[in-house]
């Protein structure tokens, strides 16, 4: 079923204590604390050890989800991470010298080089949390984080903030973002970058295929280059993580874990299993197999069925070999690459944490409404409707009116 339809029958089941033995959890990093809270998913530490393939996979993307150092989750995909796609010919056409993690000052520079021209240079969508990718190059961060010293503080109230702030307030003045970010939508930004409109835009590395097939469907065919990230004034930075959105839980109340973890351990890291779940479906009901590649049925097809390859990239299975169908020698040659730049982007990528749900009170009551405002207020500034220093008075007076000292006591305990 669609995956609204899936997360509103989930979270039915979940809340009349109907908890399946095995399921898959969405939006991981808001949902996953609740079950734990709830003491609803069983901590999957010592299971995991015990399966070879499943520790093999590194221990950071187990770690992403973990509370309170206990792991209640196996992902099944690469944590979802976006960089800066730049279009090749562009590049070369108008001499933008950049490299894959070039500074703060040289992406301000270069792409400026397209002022005057016709082109927007930075196409970005109406989505502000994007903007972190930023915020990464000057050590910032958006909302609530523990910083390394082990404390839970608020990010916008930091002093490298402001840096971050005017930053994005130069991008956008400086006529590098696009004037109109505010109203576009994900897919009008990837249209403009597709058609040669604009030169750059933010996106998921996992895209990057779509980049090289949707350019030449428009007739503007052209590589991209990603910028993983921008290191800033002190050599900071970091690509825009969005973490593991997706992974698979145990209910606490199974009775046989062991023959869950099997399960789980197969559609993670079993080639045939993992591509027959996630992509492709059954042999002779969903495809069948032509000249060693996958073809859709026509029932399938008439179904809105099409085969997709998104399992050699965004899998942690390294080997797909031994399936019975491959795809053609153009899209296989263009999905090494996007492997490799997965890879890449996984070693740069930015922060992203994750707070306990039923530790702070007040938090777990407003934490929906810091995100907006403080989305809110970054809009304002870069927009240029209020100066950095009026936009986090502003920000201040509503945190202070949701005790938000309070808030971060409690979060550490005090």
């Amino acid at each position: 079923p669609p995956i609204s339809s899936y997360n509103d029958k989930l979270e039915t089941m979940m809340a009349g204590g109907d908890v399946p033995d095995i399921f898959s959890i969405s939006q991981a990093m808001t949902r996953l604390p609740n079950y734990v809270a709830r003491e609803q998913v069983m901590p999957l530490g010592d299971l995991i050890a015990k399966s070879e393939k499943l520790s093999a996979i590194d221990q950071s993307y187990y770690n992403a989800l973990a509370i309170d150092g206990v792991v209640y989750d196996v992902p099944y995909y690469y944590p979802r991470v976006k960089c800066l796609f730049l279009r090749k010919d562009i590049m070369e056409k108008y001499g933008i010298n950049l490299s894959t993690t070039p500074t703060t000052e040289e992406f301000m520079t270069e792409m400026s080089k397209l002022k005057g021209t016709g082109i927007i240079p930075f196409s970005f969508p109406k989505w502000i949390d994007n903007f972190q990718y930023f915020m990464n190059s000057f050590g910032a961060y958006a909302g609530i984080y523990k910083n390394a010293d082990g404390t839970y503080v608020d990010g916008m109230q930091e002093p490298q903030m402001v840096d971050a702030l005017n930053y994005l307030r130069d991008l956008y003045t400086n006529g590098i973002l696009d004037q109109e970010f505010i109203t576009t939508e994900n897919s009008t930004m990837r249209e403009y970058v597709y058609t040669g409109k604009a030169a750059c835009d933010i996106d998921y590395v996992a895209n990057y295929s779509n980049y090289m097939i949707q350019s030449e469907a428009a007739g503007a065919a052209t590589d991209v280059q990603p910028i993983y990230m921008l290191v800033g004034p002190d050599g900071k930075g970091g690509g825009l993580n969005e973490s593991i959105q997706t992974a698979w839980c145990i209910s606490s109340e199974c009775k046989d874990p062991e023959a869950a973890m099997r399960v789980i351990e197969a559609l993670v890291t079993d080639p045939e299993m993992h591509a027959a779940f996630y992509n492709t479906g059954v042999e002779g009901v969903h495809y069948t197999i032509e000249n060693g590649q996958a073809v859709a049925t026509e029932k399938a097809a008439n179904s809105g069925y099409s085969i997709k390859y998104n399992y050699l990239t965004d899998s942690f299975i390294p080997d797909f070999s031994s399936l019975a169908y491959q795809p053609d020698e153009k899209t296989k040659e263009t999905l090494e690459v996007q492997k490799g730049y997965i890879e890449e982007a996984m070693k740069l990528r930015g922060d992203k944490q994750m707070i306990p749900s039923n530790v702070s009170t007040l938090y777990d009551e407003t934490a929906a409404s810091i995100t907006s405002t403080w989305k809110e207020v970054v809009s304002q500034i870069v927009l240029g409707s209020t100066s950095v220093e009026d936009g986090l008075k502003s920000y201040k007076n509503f945190w202070d009116s949701v005790d938000g000292d309070t808030m971060l006591k409690e979060l550490n305990g005090q």
